[in-house]
């Protein structure tokens, strides 16, 4: 089974220059060499009985580190070193025996105004830095990530005019003794030492990899802390129906049990973790020291969050064992994070992969060749899982592991259709089958809350999409649409032109311009982006409706128009046309049975006084637009100094 549960503090590294979203720059102490020596603080390493009892008992999890507890401050530890520019350095050795890397929490983490923090180990081939005082407000640093080797070294420098004001508090150090071998170098403890087993295909393996590129960019590494412990599982971003890039990561729910609106402390996410070569059943470590990272997170929605199987009891999973997480900040577009699109339905899912991190080894990839089916997964919600058998491929025969939990399951598609709960794969029994809980159990059937659900995140506009493909950033935002047409006002058998608009470049169109039931318009429905030429024969008003989709996003744009019956109030001569007549104040006057070239024409109110003129200059304007819409209701007169006959023609106006 390939369970996970929850811990505190974190994790996150980069040789040579690593990135928490830090600030970048170098420690003081790296060019100036008045720095002599500093005092170490030793951490007692957890005893082996703990670290193997923990891996030999707690098989549903996999576990990487133990959290220790200390209280390390600038009062109790470390040196202070004054500089003769008035600033001063506070340094801090902190060494737990035969760790493979190190990683600190803290109580309190406030930078001063010019301050400026680091994190190395001991030969100075691993710094993450600067923290300044932005961090204080801005994505407050709760943990740092894990600095490779057994010994970090803490360098704070501060300018005179801030001295004494730094509030820094480590309250626990995380001995990390496995789960990371790819990311650090394993010079101690080699006994522990446990990679992914060697049937695993590296992402970077052809052809296994061909046509996933984009799938490998959205699965995410992460660890998290849970009871003394900490822990790995793995996770993907997925998109959502505006498009926005919201930083939202599915996982499995057993990966933390979490709640709706759970504040995730202490979790650290890695993206790029992956090899850059391929190395079939191999150990070697070739990774691409995946140097991004990001820290904490809110739950927006789990099926811990419902009521199916809820609580569920032993090692049980609760529903459809899923976790919507949302990050604190949006993702670096450095980061090359891709928005995984998903499916909600329950078509045939024929082939696919997942992509996975298993044993917190560098990314790999397991494929899929046979149909789905719906199973009942350790008592979560009935078939709201997927069950899936792996093929074997050209580099090896890729299966599941511990660490390999929340990780995605792709369709031929190449949409998120679930993400692993557990199962029997294992290298050493490949044929085996893992169980998935299902995108479209977890879309609404977990309960009826918001925080059970992935639907209201996932489709924030309501569209009711049963698929979304998934983008890269920038990411388009929602999708928006409009709809025009050539005239809103015309007279019963006449023709209008409509144009529609998309913010996307891949659409479909759908106009309706009878939504009413009106009938008389030729054509009713068309499926072209600016449709020409639609007559309209009955007198009316018609509600036309354009509906726009595009990669499972879908929006409406609507328009009214106005058509009238082909008759107006003719005073005195019947050659002229005025319509609509009677009308809401926008009216045409069509004088093309007379000869005007050069005429001013009036229009006056009932007491004589001139409200509008206009020009006839040649034959092109003999039929002239008229507005009035902000003119009172009643009697209007038409004045022609060339031509009596249409002296006093008569307007009425509705408005």
């Amino acid at each position: 089974m390939k369970l996970l549960l929850t811990i505190f503090i974190s994790i996150a590294l980069n040789l040579n220059s690593f990135c928490q979203i830090s600030e970048g720059g170098q420690p003081y102490s790296f060019s100036h060499q008045n720095i002599t020596s500093i005092n170490q603080t030793t951490i007692a390493a957890p005893s082996q009985r703990k670290i193997q009892s923990k891996i030999t008992n707690d098989k549903s999890s996999y576990c990487v580190g133990v959290i220790l507890p200390c209280y390390l401050n600038p009062s109790n530890s470390g040196t202070w070193i004054s500089h003769l520019d008035g600033s001063r350095s506070w340094l801090l050795k902190i060494n737990s025996p035969n760790a493979i890397g190190l990683t600190l929490s803290y109580k309190y983490f406030n930078i001063p105004q010019g301050g400026e923090l680091f994190l190395y180990n001991e030969n100075k081939t691993h710094t993450i830095g600067k923290f300044s005082s932005s961090r204080n407000i801005q994505n407050p640093i709760t943990h740092t990530q894990i600095i490779e080797g057994e010994t970090t070294i803490i360098e704070y420098h501060e300018p005179a005019n801030s001295i004494g004001k730094l509030k820094l508090e480590i309250e626990s150090v995380g001995y990390i003794f496995r789960g990371f071998e790819d990311y650090l170098s394993p010079f101690k403890n080699t006994n522990l030492i446990s990679r992914a087993d060697p049937c695993q295909v590296d992402v970077a393996c052809s052809p296994e990899n061909i046509g996933w590129s984009e799938q490998i960019d959205a699965v995410v590494h992460f660890s998290f802390p849970d009871q003394g412990f900490i822990y790995v599982c793995s996770s993907s971003l997925i998109n959502n129906t505006d498009q926005d890039c919201k930083p939202y990561i599915l996982t499995a729910w057993h990966c933390g049990e979490h709640t709706a609106n759970q504040n995730l402390s202490g979790y650290t996410w890695y993206w790029n973790y992956q090899k850059t070569t391929c190395q079939p059943n191999s150990n070697s470590s070739n990774p691409s020291k995946g140097n991004e990272t990001m820290i904490n997170g809110t739950v927006k929605s789990s099926s811990g969050s419902g009521s199916l199987n809820n609580p569920p009891s032993g090692q049980q999973v609760a529903g459809s064992d899923f976790t919507l997480i949302e990050l604190g900040t949006n993702i670096p577009t450095s980061y090359n994070p891709y928005y995984a699109g998903w499916d909600r339905g329950v078509t045939l899912k024929t082939s696919g992969v997942t992509i996975h991190h298993p044993s917190g080894s560098a990314k790999k990839i397991s494929t899929y060749t046979s149909n789905l089916s719906s199973i009942t997964y350790n008592g979560g919600a009935f078939n709201g899982h997927w069950e899936v058998y792996w093929s074997s491929t050209t580099n090896g025969h890729g299966v599941t592991e511990g660490g390999s939990s929340g990780a995605p399951l792709f369709d031929q598609n190449k949409r998120i259709v679930g993400q692993l709960s557990g199962g029997a794969s294992f290298c050493t029994n490949p044929n085996n089958s893992d169980d998935y809980g299902k995108l479209y159990t977890s879309w609404s059937s977990n309960g009826s809350s918001s925080g059970a659900k992935l639907q209201p995140w996932l489709d924030p506009s309501g569209s009711n999409a049963i698929t979304m493909d998934g983008t890269y950033a920038p990411c388009s935002g929602p999708l928006t649409c409009g709809a025009t047409a050539s005239s809103n006002n015309v007279n019963a058998g006449n023709s209008i032109d409509f144009s529609g608009s998309s913010s996307n470049s891949l659409n479909t169109w759908s106009w309706n311009f009878d939504v009413n039931g009106n009938g008389g318009v030729s054509p009713s429905t068309s499926n072209v982006q600016n449709p020409s030429g639609i007559t309209f024969n009955s007198s009316g008003t018609y509600d036309v409706l354009l509906t726009v989709s595009s990669s499972g996003s879908t929006c409406s744009s609507s328009l009214t128009l106005t058509i009238n019956s082909n008759t107006g109030i003719l005073d005195n001569d019947e050659t002229l046309s005025i319509f609509p007549n009677p009308n809401n104040g926008s009216f045409t006057i069509d004088f093309s049975n007379f000869n005007l070239i050069n005429e001013v024409i009036s229009i006056h109110d009932h007491l004589g006084r001139t409200v509008k003129t206009f020009h006839v200059g040649n034959s092109s304007e003999l039929k002239n637009k008229i507005e009035l819409n902000n003119f009172k209701s009643g009697i209007y007169f038409i004045k022609s100094k060339q031509i009596n006959l249409i002296n006093n023609k008569i307007i009425i106006l509705d408005n």
